[in-house]
């Protein structure tokens, strides 16, 4: 059984384009059968909101399955297997890093693409996210046009993008003591001192400058929170 419906259907012909606003269609079911051969999609994210939209964004594009967490991700994965990863990049209790990581020591960026979406993306988590092994990634809100592009494209012919210049952010920790400001970083294993902020905050830049130019790895270290302990004397 089927009804007509005002459904807006744009044709191109070598005359110009032609819309159709009243076709036949099938009366909609519950249950949406998948067209054989789809490409498999697993949708990593857990906003509601964010869940709705992607289904609305990917429609008829591939068949879309969504899980809440990286975890739950992973197991998913050990007893499926899909063509392409979407992942949001924060989570309550980690973020998409470890999932990429943990999935690359098992895959290629051929065999298995993913993108990252989060509403904080610039080149500095780009970078980031390609250095741990994503194909792609964009900013939240997507670009429903230029998004579903790249998911078409990633399904089809996987790519990796790269960057002209790698930026990368580096995590390391100042405070002041006796007059004197001292910074750390964990990734060079350097503690620096000096007598002004803006001075060792120079040094540290200079040094980590250093490093990435001979190819030492950084970016790694998360900051968590800060923590003070009271104790007794």
């Amino acid at each position: 059984m089927g009804d007509y419906r005002n459904w807006g259907i744009t044709k191109v012909n070598l005359h110009g384009l032609v819309t159709i606003n009243c076709v036949w269609m099938p009366t909609p079911s519950l249950t949406t059968p998948v067209a054989a051969g789809m490409k498999k999609v697993l949708y990593v994210e857990d906003s509601a909101t964010s869940q709705l939209l992607m289904r609305k964004y990917l429609n008829a594009a591939c068949e879309l399955a969504i899980t809440a967490s990286p975890r739950a991700a992973m197991g998913i994965l050990e007893q499926s297997t899909f063509d392409l990863i979407i992942t949001d990049f924060m989570f309550p209790d980690t973020d998409a890093t470890e999932l990429i990581v943990s999935l690359r020591k098992n895959t290629t960026p051929q065999s298995l693409p993913i993108i990252v979406v989060s509403g904080s993306m610039d080149l500095t988590l780009l970078s980031r996210m390609l250095k741990a092994g994503a194909n792609d990634g964009m900013a939240k809100p997507l670009n429903t046009a230029e998004f579903r592009a790249m998911v078409e494209r990633m399904l089809h012919e996987p790519y990796i993008r790269t960057l002209e210049r790698s930026i990368t952010s580096v995590n390391c920790f100042q405070w002041a003591s006796k007059g004197v400001y001292f910074e750390y970083c964990p990734e060079l294993d350097l503690k620096l001192s000096a007598e002004t902020r803006e001075e060792v905050t120079k040094l540290m830049l200079a040094a980590l400058q250093d490093h990435a130019g001979r190819g030492t790895p950084l970016g790694f270290t998360t900051h968590e929170r800060q923590v003070t302990h009271t104790v007794q004397s």
